[in-house]
């Protein structure tokens, strides 16, 4: 038996009279009496801050009877589902993937964890270990959503930027994003490529300094995914000499290239990340579009902005002409308020040569990611909510518990439901096809 699972972050309603009244009318009573796991118990997740932003919203909806015409709905105030924001890293030890020993155990406090950082083979068996019998294929790796991850800057003071494709802004080609990680180039006048600019006195000179999240975290793991698909050469680092790919999983997810000479958030999650960049002059990171458009990189100025990065490369008589894409679709850079992650066309493909999407959600999807050349933006990722084919196998597992995270990752998955939410959110819905067949699957399977 198979199961996709997807957790979801809920808020607490506070309802007016008004809006007790309305759930109690017969239309909602029919909407919850029609799904027959509404009957479940309170649960929380926590995990990823790249899924922070949906998670938001989805407990919202989940709660609701007129947000979607989704039946998997639960109208009223229970059962709520809870997310707390940590990290991938912090998800992915807290059910014991690292050593088999949980750290916060199963039950309706840790029913779920998200996670960009799909746990890997090894991973996945040292969760297992955990159960009361351990079994393979007893995990589940739930893609929920994608979101692009929007390279940010934030250049010296005095100094400016324009580019050929980005007027005010920076365009990077993938040379030029693989040279400033891999320590290649350190000053900001290297970055030539799309006839890139940094104008100023001394601007030119002026140091690169790459920010990092300092925890273990899922959108690093995309980062390096993406990065190892244009430079899959090793380097030196501090835990020997690795490539990419290695460096995007587990306790190697934080090392970087020696030469690159990054500079650590200074706490975890995205926002700290995009708060260390913002104080450093010369900064540049990386981070889910949701934040970094919440943490002020759009509308761009001067010296803020998220880059274009490069999408495709069309041959001509010529040679190769790079085209460019935003993470964010509608106007770009320019405004406040969420469009939608610029992932509609984005085609997956697997690091490693296997076949994509995986045979199942009880499998590893760790090696996924996209291709260099896309329609739209190419540095977008899966997120993934990871949960229990079945909760009786885990002490503090409770079968109230599986009817609500059942239910809940129905809503998630469903494309009338939480599928639905994403656009116009800053993120995206699954892929259509066999990612979103799979995870809508998977989540009707979830049980006790």
């Amino acid at each position: 038996m198979k199961s996709l699972f997807t957790r979801g972050l809920a808020s607490t309603c506070i309802l007016s009279a008004a809006s007790v009244a309305a759930l109690l009318a017969p239309g909602v009573a029919s909407a919850k009496a029609g799904n027959p796991d509404c009957k479940g118990s309170n649960i929380v997740g926590q995990g990823s801050s790249l899924q922070v932003g949906a998670q938001g919203f989805w407990d919202t909806a989940f709660n609701s009877a007129t947000e979607t015409k989704s039946k998997f709905t639960c109208p009223g105030t229970e059962p709520t589902v809870k997310y707390t924001k940590s990290s991938s890293g912090a998800g992915l030890e807290s059910w014991g993937a690292e050593n088999g020993t949980p750290t916060v155990g199963f039950g309706i406090n840790n029913a779920f964890f998200g996670t960009d950082e799909p746990p890997n083979a090894t991973q996945l068996t040292n969760i297992e270990k955990s159960e009361k019998t351990p079994a393979a294929e007893t995990v589940e790796s739930i893609p929920v959503a994608q979101e692009s991850v929007a390279v940010i800057v934030n250049l010296p003071a005095g100094c400016s930027a324009n580019s050929e494709a980005a007027a005010g802004r920076l365009a990077l080609s993938d040379s030029d994003l693989s040279k400033i990680w891999d320590g290649t180039y350190t000053k900001w006048g290297q970055l030539t490529d799309d006839k890139n600019e940094v104008k100023g006195t001394g601007c030119s000179t002026d140091p690169i300094k790459p920010v990092v999240r300092e925890d273990q975290s899922g959108t690093t793991h995309i980062f390096k995914r993406f990065l190892f698909q244009t430079d899959n050469a090793d380097f030196a680092t501090s835990a020997g000499t690795k490539n990419w790919s290695q460096l995007s999983e587990g306790s190697l997810n934080t090392v970087w290239p020696t030469a690159a000479n990054v500079t650590p958030s200074g706490g975890e999650g995205g926002g700290q990340l995009a708060k260390k960049v913002t104080e450093t002059e010369g900064g540049i990171g990386y981070i889910n579009l949701f934040e970094a458009r919440a943490k002020g990189f759009a509308p761009a100025t001067a010296t803020r902005f998220w880059v274009k990065l490069q999408n495709s490369e069309k041959a001509s008589k010529a040679g190769a002409k790079l085209t460019y894409a935003d993470p964010s679709t509608g106007v770009e850079d320019t405004t406040l308020t969420a469009q939608s992650a610029n992932c509609a066309k984005t085609v997956y493909t697997d690091n490693e040569d296997k076949p994509f999407p995986p045979e199942s959600t009880l499998v590893p999807w760790d090696t996924a990611t996209t291709l260099t050349t896309e329609k739209t933006y190419a540095l977008c990722g899966l997120t993934y909510d990871v949960a229990l084919q079945s909760y009786s196998s885990v002490t503090e597992g409770t079968e109230k518990e599986a009817e609500t995270v059942k239910s809940f990752l129905r809503f998630v998955t469903d494309k009338n439901g939480g599928q639905k939410l994403l656009e116009n959110h800053d993120y995206y819905p699954l892929p259509k096809g066999a990612v979103a067949s799979e995870a809508a699957a998977g989540a009707a399977e979830v049980g006790f």
